[in-house]
């Protein structure tokens, strides 16, 4: 299966019964050839390699550069979901609504 870079959010087939996984731009994932190959042509993906592109001159394959960004883009934002979800956790010893209607009642 090809691995593409997404350039404009989309619903993928993978062929199971879900009908279609959406992904959002900067997105790698694997794709059936197919699929791929709708998705390229269409304009709202390129190949991460040149030898999963059908164009010999390498028309639909993104630049190293677009693959770097897209990486550093995936980095920040796990960095930022795992800042957001330790921001969220309460602390031990704080007075929240949640604590103080228990107290109450």
């Amino acid at each position: 299966m090809p691995k593409l870079l997404i350039i404009a959010a989309c619903l993928i087939n993978f062929g199971d019964d879900n009908g279609g996984i959406h992904h959002d731009a900067g997105d790698m994932p694997d794709v059936p050839k197919a699929p791929a190959t709708d998705l390229v042509r269409r304009g709202r993906a390129l190949y991460t390699s040149k030898a999963d592109d059908a164009d010999k001159a390498g028309r639909y394959t993104a630049s190293p550069a677009m693959i770097a960004a897209a990486e550093a883009m995936a980095t920040a934002k796990a960095k930022a979901a795992k800042a957001a979800k330790a921001a969220a956790k309460p602390d031990a010893g704080s007075d929240t609504a949640a604590a103080q209607a228990s107290a109450i009642v």
